[in-house]
């Protein structure tokens, strides 16, 4: 798995942000330094919209992410009033109506498997919040949740013989009382250590291909014997600067996620077959982008270089290759006996 490319999107469950989204405060999760500062200058209903065109990350519900092709999902994940929700500075979606979109598309496909991130988790600050929040995991995907004692490092054919389809990457911060939510968490939660997911940070497109191309010169020194997945964010963060620019001339410069990240999309194509030329198809992992639609090349150059970089030696037990391989032997085997008859006609 770990040396496969996997498609995945950035703040998966951020879709349903809209003009109208609450902010999801927390003490553990403030808010960026941007909306404190724009927001002593305009008005309330503005500071929303403006946040909202910068939350939203992805334009497609996870059962449409799914349906394209992504099988990473990045979740943010905060409590809120009285259950849990994904979020991203404002609320977005309830998890469970994520959880059952992820449920109900491994149901449909069976053979798919889905790498569910939970890295962020706001706001979940006693044992009734963590219960709570692996409970819903174990209600939504409980069934479909492939055991931690497999690896990063097993095959997708491997994963498929556990019958199940999720990996879920997440860590619990608070004791669990409840033995069956214990037993959920001991088999079924596998430990963000299991996976590398270095945040660029940067605001332009050439800073971030800079650091990407650092971060993919470190990874590929290690990936062959490498245990846990390495996650490429091929994504900017914008600050206060790229922020007001879209504020104040929305017609130059990006107002939001969708129009900022355009040139890092337009360039990823180029940047991971950059990669592949110098390192190969096994040394790029998990790549994630914002605003990934149906236009995203990521998807299509997966499937290209994931089904390439499969090992002769899986090719041959196949059934299908080594009919193949039996008719090439067959066809040799005729042409040199058929010269060798005709230079034994020739010797007499």
């Amino acid at each position: 798995m770990n040396q496969l490319i996997i498609p995945g999107t950035h703040d998966s469950g951020t879709y349903a942000i809209n003009d109208a989204s609450k902010f999801s405060l927390s003490s553990d999760d403030p808010l960026p330094l941007w909306i404190e500062q724009i927001s002593n200058i305009l008005p309330p209903s503005l500071v929303q919209m403006i946040v909202a065109g910068w939350s939203k990350t992805q334009p497609y519900a996870i059962t449409d992410q799914l349906n394209n092709g992504i099988r990473y999902l990045d979740f943010r994940v905060c409590y809120f009033q009285t259950h849990m929700v994904l979020c991203h500075a404002l609320v977005s979606v309830n998890l469970s109506d994520a959880l059952q979109q992820i449920n109900q598309f491994v149901t449909n496909n069976p053979s798919e498997i889905i790498v569910l991130d939970i890295n962020h988790i706001y706001n979940v600050n006693n044992a009734a919040d963590e219960a709570q929040l692996l409970q819903l995991l174990s209600d939504q995907l409980g069934t479909n949740a492939i055991p931690n004692t497999y690896h990063a490092t097993d095959t997708i054919g491997t994963l498929r013989q556990s019958k199940h389809n999720v990996i879920i990457l997440m860590d619990t911060n608070q004791p669990i009382t409840d033995p069956a939510l214990q037993q959920f968490a001991a088999h079924y939660l596998w430990h963000q250590s299991t996976i590398n997911s270095p945040w660029p940070n940067k605001t332009n497109v050439a800073d971030l291909k800079n650091t990407l191309d650092v971060e993919m010169a470190m990874w590929h020194k290690i990936h062959a014997s490498a245990q846990n997945f390495f996650v490429l964010q091929a994504i900017q963060t914008p600050g206060t600067n790229q922020i007001i620019n879209g504020i104040i001339n929305p017609f130059w410069y990006p107002s939001s996620i969708q129009n900022y990240e355009i040139p890092v999309n337009q360039a990823l194509n180029g940047w991971l077959t950059g990669y592949i030329s110098a390192y190969g198809p096994r040394s790029i992992n998990i790549v994630i982008q914002d605003w990934f639609d149906n236009t995203s090349t990521l998807v299509p150059l997966a499937i290209q270089y994931d089904t390439q970089a499969s090992s002769p030696l899986d090719n041959i037990t196949r059934p299908e290759t080594q009919r193949k391989l039996d008719a090439l032997r067959a066809w040799y085997k005729g042409r040199v006996s058929v010269q060798w008859q005709h230079l034994s006609a020739g010797s007499f």
